[in-house]
């Protein structure tokens, strides 16, 4: 249904449907599991060197990135199906503005590529150096998972 509404909007409103798709994009998409808390892992998994609490989402996500359940590039994925679907490229805008903003969606996902890119070859780099960086969930006994 989001997707015929969407294509609907682009029809009838093409410089304000690439403008919100663009700056839903530049903002970011908060997953709703973001704002999950189990009231443990904060205080379990705080970093010792500035006393942060850890995000339970976003240590779940790294472990799911690093293990390739869920990744960047299946991000980067969805927003290609997403400008293909809506046809982006081929959307008439009339302002200089939403035509910025079409420039812009159709090279994102290749940023989102490229983000990826350094973050699995920092990911790797920090592997060589003996670096790794864990976390304890509580839903598997609370035992230590590699965030990398």
């Amino acid at each position: 249904a989001y997707s015929a509404i969407v294509t609907e909007i682009m029809r009838r409103d093409p410089d304000g449907a690439v403008l919100a798709f663009a700056d839903m994009m530049k903002k970011g998409i908060v997953m709703p599991a973001h704002f999950v808390d189990d009231g443990w892992h904060a205080g379990a998994n705080a970093d010792p060197g500035n006393g942060k609490p850890a995000n339970l989402f976003g240590d779940y996500a790294a472990v799911a990135d690093s293990i390739g359940v869920y990744t960047t590039n299946d991000y980067a994925n969805i927003v290609d199906v997403l400008v293909k679907r809506w046809d982006i490229e081929h959307v008439a805008v009339r302002s200089g503005e939403a035509a910025e903003a079409q420039a812009f969606l159709m090279k994102h996902s290749e940023r989102i590529r490229r983000l990826a890119d350094i973050t699995m070859e920092r990911r790797l780099r920090d592997r060589k150096r003996g670096k790794n960086k864990s976390a304890a969930f509580s839903w598997v006994f609370k035992r230590e998972v590699s965030l990398m």
